[in-house]
């Protein structure tokens, strides 16, 4: 289920003062199955990889051909050649075919490969047929005036821009040398098309003729001939050089398929594993950030904290490595669902029912890291993955510890600087406002407060014009209660949130397995069940698809 939709329904307000440290989430697509899973190999996950560089380069061609165009066109209005007009009113109709494809390739509307390979035989096939009508056109007007000789040097002409469109094709246009020379020796009998038209004409006899005296036509037809060779040549070599630049792009036994996101830290992307064909989520740290010793041990460290979590509530960690330039990287579970913020900013606030059923999941997860010792320090609703997964939907994954706080192991040297803020303003705590450095898991469950208020409201606690005005009015402002904006929220579960909300940590409920057992009293918990989260993901991924 893609939640892409940039707009918010009425009543929700998606966070947008979001960072003083942001990192990357997952946003796949949930529907009846995932396309990862069916792709398989190397020339497979390449296929995936040119669909968006074939729209890529068409766009680039046709904007090459508009300035190519744009010029003969200018040319041919200085010129005082006979005929001119008529050429001038066919390079306005290459102009408008360039300019339509452009504005297409160049748009926002979403194009399939059917599409895509559609607007490319347009392009090519067009203005072939544009150059055949020209030259046959302006050839007869020549046999009807008996001269041969401008037969013969406009024929040049036009096998020249044959010449330029093959080769315009063949470096641009991303295929395997199969591909491309279906492609390319279609467009190379165009020459042979108007001559078979024009050796009708009536006064053809002395065309042939001047032809067969000074051997034009093999002279055409080998440097036809040359220029279909070297466009075939150049598309198998730009082919092998992606083939092997996308086999380049592995990690240990990954390669990687497409980018889900990026954050301050790192970049996530969709990976396929070399021999168990199963996707993954593989993240990286940025290039510039490895140089960063901090950097680097905040990515250890988020891989070894989150490794230690077994909660199926958590997200599973697979693999851990560095490749020879020092690009580090981890391997972690592809899920597939959306984030809780995606899921608000799309649907709106949530029933009381589901935030409680999700809610206690959170807590379930956070139950074994606080436990351990681990306290996340970022929960927000783009660290929540609301994820279909083995069958069941509406299971809930914790990401990204990059800020966790390990209170259990004081002699781990500390990763942000004490009286320095880490952490998402609109959802955290006032102690991690004010940069308090003794910590506990109940900042954490500020934070859930502050999701759950959201997730109820589709508005965070506290607003403002800049984070810190967000993380004064944590410290400072009261809260006002979420039934005032949204009056089909339970008294029982309100009380729940506010208590959560608390300034003071003392006034908060004592660990996340107190305050899943207050959720789980709230009366609207027992009306969310497995059959209703079915019946909603059917629903949307059906929206989804209508939309599409």
């Amino acid at each position: 289920m893609s939640s892409a939709s940039n707009s918010h329904p009425p009543g929700s307000h998606a966070p947008d003062s979001d960072l003083i440290d942001l990192e990357p989430t997952m946003a796949v697509d949930w529907s009846q199955g995932s396309s990862a899973g069916s792709m398989t190999g190397t020339l497979a996950s390449l296929a995936g990889e040119t669909h968006g560089l074939r729209r890529q380069r068409l766009g680039a061609a046709a904007l090459f051909l508009l300035g190519a165009s744009t010029l003969m066109l200018f040319w041919n209005m200085l010129a005082t050649q006979e005929l001119s007009w008529f050429i001038i009113s066919m390079i306005g109709v290459r102009l408008v075919l360039i300019s339509a494809v452009a504005a297409l390739l160049f748009s926002q509307i979403d194009l399939s490969k059917r599409q895509v390979h559609a607007i490319e035989v347009v392009l090519f096939g067009g203005l072939t047929l544009i150059l055949c009508i020209g030259q046959y056109v302006v050839n007869v007007r020549y046999l009807d005036e008996g001269n041969a000789v401008g037969v013969v040097g406009h024929e040049k002409n036009g096998i020249l821009q044959l010449f330029a469109i093959m080769m315009l094709y063949g470096m641009f246009i991303p295929n395997d040398a199969k591909t491309a020379a279906k492609v390319v020796f279609s467009i190379a009998l165009a020459p042979l098309l108007v001559w078979t038209l024009l050796r009708e004409h009536p006064d053809a006899a002395p065309l042939e003729e001047h032809l067969r005296e000074v051997e034009q036509i093999g002279s055409n037809a080998v440097f036809v001939v040359i220029g279909a060779a070297l466009s075939v040549y150049g598309a198998h070599i730009l082919h092998g050089l992606r083939f092997q630049l996308h086999e380049a792009k592995r990690y240990g036994q990954y390669r990687l398929l497409n980018k889900l996101g990026s954050g301050g830290m790192g970049e996530v992307y969709l990976a396929e594993h070399e021999l168990l064909k199963r996707p993954c989520a593989l993240k990286l740290i940025k290039p510039e950030s490895g140089a960063d010793p901090v950097a680097l041990a905040r990515f250890e460290r988020e891989v070894r904290s989150a490794a230690r979590l077994s909660h199926p509530n958590s997200i599973e960690i697979f693999d851990y490595g560095h490749t020879d330039d020092g690009t580090f990287y981890y391997v972690m579970e592809y899920l597939q669902g959306m984030s809780l913020g995606d899921l608000i900013a799309g649907y709106g606030p949530l029933p009381p029912s589901r935030v409680i059923h999700l809610f206690r999941q959170i807590c379930a997860g956070l139950a074994e890291a606080h436990s351990l010792g681990l306290v996340h320090r970022d929960l927000k609703p783009a660290n929540v993955f609301v994820a279909v997964r083995g069958g069941e939907t509406d299971v809930v994954k914790i990401l990204d510890y990059g800020l966790v706080k390990l209170r259990h192991e004081p002699e781990v040297a500390q990763l942000t600087v004490d009286q320095t803020v880490s952490g998402t303003p609109m959802f955290m705590a006032p102690e991690q406002a004010s940069a308090d450095g003794d910590l506990d898991g109940r900042a954490d469950i500020y934070a859930i407060g502050a999701m759950a208020y959201y997730a109820l409201t589709g508005r965070p606690p506290f607003d403002g014009p800049s984070p810190f005005a967000i993380m004064i009015a944590h410290a400072r402002d009261p809260v006002v209660p979420p039934s005032q904006i949204n009056p089909e929220i339970p008294q029982d579960l309100e009380k729940v949130v506010l208590r959560c909300l608390e300034k003071s940590p003392n006034d908060r409920f004592a660990d996340v397995k107190e305050l899943s057992r207050a959720l789980a009293a709230c009366a609207a918990g027992a009306d969310w069940d497995a059959d209703k989260s079915d019946e909603w993901w059917v629903s949307a991924a059906q929206t989804e698809v209508a939309a599409n």
